[in-house]
């Protein structure tokens, strides 16, 4: 529990500090030397909504005929409106990104131990990629807060008997739903952790789980009702506005045509991904045309899912063959910051320092992929599993189905570094732990070679001078 105690006991340890003081510099350090106000892609599609917003227009469609979240946009027109500029935002995200690493470390403190809290702390502060996105306008950031949030309420929900912490973790699941609308079908993961009776070990007898839902019960329809009540007012009106019922978004239907079409799945990632409007455009001509874009957004995505369904049922093998492609570009360890350090974003950098930092976002990724993985078939249990596990495992299956890119991956490396840190912290207790269940060992045995094998397929796009 998150008890005054825990939080005097947190903010008297210095190794807290020093590692907030860590992730201050590799998030502050980029911002000072390589400032920049261009946008790419997406970031571009915010910022043009969040000007519109502050401008009095509210949230519109793409010009691709798709409707993201409306969380991020209207984020971005409150400093656009206060300050002339969708830029100041960042300095709120590096606040949001050193919360998020006391959270880490009130997570593996709780899950492990105070030591295991440190390193998870410590590698969500030193992870390049998470540090780098704080210097952007994609909502990574927000939306990892959020879900650690939700994380931590969780087992505060599970604590407490009082009911404001129940409606705190509906608002912040709301507010995940509403910045980024894959979020919708994360509830689950989370009940069923809120619910998870206590058990020494093996899965609990089902007479435990009604008795915890009996406990849990007024829990549970408080959650429910804010979170439906924080996401209800904007769901009412866009529906209205855009053609039909949509929760938060309609992507789903854009997401599927870029996945899932006669051309190969795309993505947006160094090596492998489109490298400009141009290309990107002489690409989706190869395949078949896009729903009338001129239709509201639920349409077009409903039209779009629509043409899915046929092309699947027309190509099943294709369909089929290109699932392990799709989760190799989740898994390329290689990363969105790698396409700006090869693109030469980042000037006056020495090479050997550009090399090292490529191969550091690699390192990073691989340890946290593997290693983490290895881990938690170890040493995996209770509530956290149930969040930390399903959300990885559902991410993993929208990519499958959809298309892949690494930035969908941060907020699971996020999750994954309490898993890695008690690796780390406590190599001998993991080992054993592991090795005494051998379930536990098979399906390390079985994952881990998959994992390595989805990690190295995209592995040389990072490096240009060994690929060709």
């Amino acid at each position: 529990m998150f008890t005054a105690e825990a939080r005097r006991a947190a903010w008297s340890d210095r190794w807290l500090w020093i590692i907030l003081g860590i992730a201050l510099f590799w998030r502050v350090l980029p911002m000072i030397l390589w400032w920049t106000t261009d946008c790419v892609r997406d970031e571009c599609i915010y910022r043009s909504m969040a000007v519109h917003i502050a401008e009095g227009g509210g949230m519109r469609e793409t010009l691709r005929g798709w409707l993201p979240a409306p969380g991020y946009p209207y984020l971005l027109a409150v400093p656009k409106v206060l300050f002339g500029s969708t830029q100041s935002v960042k300095a709120l995200q590096v606040i949001v990104s050193l919360i998020s690493t006391v959270l880490l470390y009130h997570l593996g403190t709780r899950v492990f131990s105070r030591q295991v809290g440190r390193v998870a702390a410590l590698l969500f502060a030193i992870n390049p990629t998470i540090a780098w996105f704080t210097n952007t306008l994609w909502i990574e950031t927000v939306y990892t807060f959020l879900l650690l949030l939700a994380v931590v309420l969780t087992f505060e929900v599970r604590d407490r008997d009082n009911l404001w912490w129940a409606a705190g973790l509906g608002f912040c699941m709301g507010l995940a739903v509403l910045f980024r609308g894959v979020a919708t079908y994360l509830p689950p993961f989370f009940v069923l952790a809120l619910l998870l009776p206590e058990s020494e070990s093996g899965m609990p007898p089902l007479s435990a789980w009604v008795a915890s839902l009996r406990v849990h019960a007024k829990k549970l329809g408080v959650y429910a009702l804010v979170w439906a009540v924080t996401i209800a007012p904007y769901s009412i009106a866009a529906s209205n506005l855009h053609g039909g019922f949509m929760l938060t978004d309609a992507t789903t239907g854009h997401v599927l045509y870029l996945g899932n079409n006669d051309y190969a799945p795309i993505t947006f990632d160094y090596g492998i991904g489109m490298l400009n409007e141009g290309i990107f455009s002489r690409t989706i001509r190869t395949g078949r045309p896009p729903c009338d874009r001129d239709l509201p957004a639920v349409q077009t995505s409903r039209c779009e899912v629509k043409r899915v369904r046929k092309w699947i049922a027309e190509h099943p093998n294709v369909f089929v063959e290109r699932i392990p492609v799709r989760v190799a570009q989740f898994f390329n360890p290689n990363s969105f910051l790698t396409r700006h350090v090869r693109w030469g974003r980042f000037r006056g950098i020495p090479w050997l320092a550009k090399e090292f930092l490529c191969g550091w976002i690699v390192l990073t990724t691989l340890a946290l992929t593997l290693g983490g993985t290895l881990a938690a078939w170890g040493r995996a249990r209770g509530p956290y599993l149930y969040m930390a596990g399903g959300t990885a495992i559902y991410t993993v299956a929208v990519t499958a189905l959809m298309y892949g890119m690494t930035r969908f991956r941060l907020p699971v490396e996020a999750l994954w570094c309490v898993y890695l840190a008690v690796l780390l912290a406590e190599p001998r207790e993991t080992w054993r732990a592991l090795t005494q269940s051998p379930v536990r060992l098979a399906g390390a045995l079985l994952t881990l070679p998959a994992l390595l094998v989805f990690c190295v397929w995209y592995l040389p796009t990072g490096f240009p001078m060994f690929w060709r």
